[in-house]
């Protein structure tokens, strides 16, 4: 039995009677007539989006299992509807990033290499860490994916460069990231999870996820043979700054992460949610 399947049976036995706020939409997308370039036939931002489907799937599942690991901990039973709801979103955005992976490996785009050395690092960090070690780890990447997704969303420099099937997955993963955004954060504070882990943890989490992310694009563009002194120069020019995702908003929104009163709904994002909601005729 395949993870995703154990999901699956995991949330039809957990079945709560509220409702979550958030729906699990059970989208499929076609690959097939994507370009191998598909951000704007640019080849590093192309790229760079690239390595991080590499890390999402695997990073996904491993929220999954620990949000599992610590919910009988909960009494809640609206957090426990929405659990049920992120668990589901989360395992279609494992199941379609996977999808879209293998479709790069038949363009010859190794992510598969990439996507088993993380899968590598999080069965050692599930191994060595304590279940709470992993929800502090959790809420910094749920931070993270739905900072730079609202980012993705409202800004048209780059929402309107992503073309085809690719800009589809990415757009609805936006969207369902900044959906779902309180769901760990609020399932960490109710197991006990305190404030000293969860900054320690951003930190942590934030530099390695950086690094790799990083790293991973570098190999990409390596074996495709356009890494340059130059590419890299204008890739940083047009990804750092009020043009790319890397904006004095996105930084101050991160750095918000560490003030003791955080919480993820202080970032008001449900007019973009709605907007992006109609846009891409996804249902509410």
């Amino acid at each position: 039995m395949s993870t995703l399947e154990a999901i699956k049976i995991n949330q039809s036995s957990t079945a709560h009677r509220l409702k979550a706020s958030f729906p699990v939409r059970r989208l499929r997308f076609d690959f097939t007539s994507s370009k191998r370039y598909w951000f704007d036939n640019d080849a590093y931002f192309t790229h760079l989006m690239n390595a991080m489907s590499a890390i999402f799937p695997q990073g996904e599942l491993m929220l999954i299992e620990a949000l599992r690991n610590i919910r009988d901990k909960i009494d809640d039973p609206l957090l426990q509807a929405e659990i049920s709801a992120f668990i589901g979103q989360e395992a279609m955005h494992a199941k379609e990033h996977l999808a879209f992976n293998r479709y790069a490996d038949e363009q010859h785009i190794n992510i598969d290499k990439l996507q088993n050395e993380v899968k590598d690092l999080y069965a050692i960090m599930q191994k060595i860490l304590p279940s709470m070690h992993i929800m502090s780890i959790g809420c910094a990447i749920e931070h993270i994916t739905a900072t730079l997704g609202a980012e993705l969303l409202r800004n048209d420099d780059w929402n309107n460069r992503l073309v085809g099937p690719v800009a589809e997955l990415w757009l609805w993963h936006a969207v369902e990231e900044n959906e779902h955004k309180a769901v760990f954060f609020d399932a960490y504070v109710a197991s006990g999870g305190g404030y000293v882990s969860r900054i320690f943890y951003m930190t942590i989490a934030g530099s390695i996820l950086t690094f790799l992310i990083a790293n991973n694009t570098r190999r990409l563009l390596k074996a495709d043979r356009m890494l340059s002194l130059k590419g890299i120069a204008q890739f940083l020019k047009e990804g750092v700054g009020h043009r790319g995702l890397l904006t004095l908003q996105t930084v101050k929104d991160f750095l918000d992460y560490y003030r003791p009163d955080f919480h993820p709904f202080d970032h008001d994002t449900k007019a973009l949610e709605k907007l992006w909601q109609q846009r891409l005729d996804l249902k509410i």
